[in-house]
């Protein structure tokens, strides 16, 4: 089975706590945390994550601003790139997009949906059979 690495760029302990159980779920995947903007982008540049999921208020960078400054880089810019935010404004929604952004999901979690999108972003096989959970 090969590994897929997943950046989660978040502030919150038992939001990074929360995330990486659900990422759990999905056998085969790999997580690497940053606790703010900044590190954040040393963090994608270093482990050129399959995906990376940013909070939008982080403190020294902001979630939009990390998104532009990854999509700018030609060594980033591929990596898919998921808001995940307590903002649920449609205003909010609409700037991450504009900040490219491929989605946008808020926060408390929903898992049914993180799962869903997981598997979506990252295709293939889910388990060593090659089976879809």
């Amino acid at each position: 089975m090969s590994l897929r690495t997943v950046a989660y760029v978040e502030d919150n302990p038992s939001n990074v706590e929360v995330f990486r159980q659900v990422l759990g779920l999905r056998p085969g995947l790999t997580l690497v945390t940053a606790g703010d903007g900044i590190s954040g982008l040393a963090l994608v540049r270093a482990h050129r994550p399959d995906l990376v999921v940013i909070d939008i208020d982080l403190p020294g960078m902001d979630g939009l601003e990390l998104c532009r400054r990854l999509r700018a880089d030609p060594q980033t810019a591929h990596i898919p790139k998921v808001a995940l935010s307590a903002n649920a404004m449609p205003r909010d929604v609409e700037q991450a997009h504009e900040a490219g952004f491929e989605a946008y999901l808020t926060k408390p979690m929903d898992v049914p949906a993180l799962i869903a999108l997981l598997d979506r972003l990252l295709p293939g096989p889910a388990s060593p059979t090659g089976s879809p959970a």
